[in-house]
């Protein structure tokens, strides 16, 4: 009887694992989303676009020597 604290920490290990199966094979089963990602339209429109300001760099000025 001396070793009582070791069953008992055992006995709730299991019980925490038995129930993180449980609520998992619960989860699996629902989907998570209705649509997928890249099947959803935007819904902020994107008005006043600019046009690209950064200059483009010479691939020939950072080349590695």
């Amino acid at each position: 009887m001396e070793n009582w604290l070791a069953i008992v920490i055992v006995i709730i290990i299991v019980f925490v694992v038995i129930g993180d199966l449980s609520i998992l094979k619960k989860s699996s089963t629902q989907k998570m989303r209705e649509k997928s990602l890249n099947d959803r339209t935007e819904t902020l429109p994107r008005s006043n676009r600019s046009a690209h300001k950064m200059q483009s760099i010479e691939k020939t000025k950072y080349q590695s020597k």
